[in-house]
């Protein structure tokens, strides 16, 4: 359609200096035109090349579902911001034999998605600022658009509003009682472009839909704690009820504790400093919290973070003015942690919650790890050790009560592994799931079934290995081979030298 979203910058732009004025001068100059073209294109573009469409297969056919009602009275486009997507929730019914949807869609990219009973909040970037990066007001900031999901099969649009800062993930969101919370960090982009950038801090911030006089709705700030530990960033957060938990780090892991009974006065209860960083907090009851994360990389100073094995904690926040923490578990996929070729193990639930799986009837917690051995350097005889390929890929279960964490078995899937598949594949165990008096286990290469009581493997599955480069590759010798034979038989075709004739795309011979 010619429609572009990027700016075509004149070649000499590259060879000024960063510090040039007219380099400014020419990406504006670039950045209007471009504007003025768009808006051109558009201007003779018909609303069906401009919107979505949802296809729906039945056996052999394809039919066509149109999401207008030729007026976009269902789209909404946010009065900031230069996103170029849209964003779409959809209404349908799963037992109906026909299919009906109702639909609403907000022009936005890429937003996080947060969902409580009665609302759905969409979290994205603001990129209002990104045609003109020298701007001092370009500071980073975060959309919020709210949803009302009270009324089963149907969405509708509330309002928008924007926080400055950034979000982690949508455990920084949340809505209670009509009112949405929100923790981000603002100066984690680092404003490199700038002399002095303000230093990096973090917010909590409470909103609420409120109409003008006009009739007009947009969520509105109506509190604040703001300027919560300069230089860190929120690696952790989690609202309960009338509660907020969040965790910052630099060098030191404070967990915040934070009152939101009234929203339009949240208050800071209490901090925590400890070593280590917590990247997940799941509460266990209204006195306990659970975390995840990375203890610390030196035990004396207790800075810094060890990246070789991961960390369970407990917290007691029953006095919410004082939370404590009560106990702390390191668990590792290998028992030999001081052989030097077990360099390292992680764990996908430090930054992905869907692989923490706690199953409170049972009071367990299920987390997959995973390491491989790899050579070292050996300093005292100056020499590189290679060590022997082994992968291992473990999930690890841990008794947890409110005081108490305890490990109690693991579910080992290096077996489904060997040393001859590529390194960069995953063999991690990605899920996990506590089905009766059974845990399964699912990876790349298999899945297994765990009698709880006895920690035997019941059943197990096996599942081929497939590598996913295997036809990247043979693509690329393929197109190598085609090419060289071109080549070939180029070179052999007549056997005379021909002159090279001027078509306009021989190089200059001058």
């Amino acid at each position: 359609m010619g429609l572009r979203s990027w700016l075509e910058l004149p070649a000499g732009y590259w060879d000024l200096s960063y510090e040039d004025p007219i380099r400014l001068e020419i990406r504006e100059k670039v950045a209007y035109q471009t504007m003025l073209d768009n808006e051109e294109i558009i201007a003779d573009m018909e609303l069906s090349d401009l919107v979505p469409r949802i296809y729906e297969r039945q056996n052999d056919n394809v039919i066509t579902h149109s999401i207008t009602n030729d007026d976009c009275a269902s789209f909404v486009a946010p009065q900031d911001g230069f996103s170029r997507g849209v964003n779409s929730i959809f209404s349908f019914d799963l037992t109906s034999s026909d299919f009906t949807f109702e639909a609403d869609h907000i022009i936005g990219n890429y937003p996080l998605v947060y969902s409580s009973a009665d609302a759905l909040i969409l979290a994205e970037k603001s990129w209002d600022s990104w045609w003109f990066w020298n701007s001092d007001d370009s500071d980073e900031a975060t959309n919020i658009h709210m949803f009302d999901i009270s009324d089963s099969g149907t969405t509708e649009y509330i309002a928008s509003g924007r926080v400055d800062g950034t979000i982690q993930n949508q455990f920084s969101l949340s809505e209670y009682q009509g009112v949405l919370r929100v923790a981000s960090t603002e100066g984690q982009w680092g404003r490199w472009w700038l002399d002095n950038p303000e230093p990096m801090t973090s917010n909590v911030v409470t909103l609420q839909p409120i109409t003008d006089a006009t009739g007009h709705t947009t969520l509105e700030q109506i509190g604040i704690i703001e300027g919560i530990a300069p230089n860190e960033t929120i690696w952790s957060a989690r609202f309960v009820e009338d509660r907020a938990y969040i965790v910052t780090f630099e060098n030191m892991d404070p967990l915040w504790t934070i009152d939101l009974s009234d929203p339009t006065n949240p208050t800071i209860m209490g901090e925590l400093k400890i070593p280590g960083v917590s990247t997940y907090i799941h509460p266990i009851s209204d006195n306990t919290l659970l975390t995840i994360g990375m203890g610390p990389a030196d035990l004396e100073t207790g800075e810094g973070l060890d990246w070789s094995n991961v960390r369970l904690s407990l917290f007691d926040v029953s006095d919410f003015t004082n939370p404590l923490e009560t106990t702390t578990l390191t668990i590792s996929p290998v028992e030999d942690e001081n052989n030097p070729c077990w360099s390292w193990s992680s764990s996908e639930a430090t930054y992905e919650h869907k692989a923490f799986q706690y199953w409170a009837p049972k009071s367990m917690l299920a987390v997959p790890m995973n390491t491989y051995t790899s050579g070292y350097y050996d300093y005292e005889a100056r020499t590189y050790v290679e060590c022997q390929r082994e992968w291992v890929s473990k999930l690890m279960i841990t008794n947890v009560t409110e005081t108490s964490l305890t490990a109690y078995g693991e579910v080992d899937h290096s077996e489904f592994y060997d040393s001859e598949q590529y390194w960069w594949n995953s063999y991690n165990i990605r899920r996990s799931i506590f089905m009766g008096d059974y845990i399964y286990a699912i990876s790349a290469n298999g899945i297994t079934a765990t009698n709880l009581t006895t920690m035997e493997n019941s059943a197990s599955i096996h599942l081929d290995y497939q590598n996913p480069y295997e036809n990247y590759y043979w693509i690329m010798e393929d197109a190598t081979e085609e090419t060289a034979e071109e080549e070939s038989s180029s070179e052999e075709s007549d056997g005379e030298d021909k002159p090279m004739e001027d078509d306009g795309s021989a190089p200059n011979a001058n």
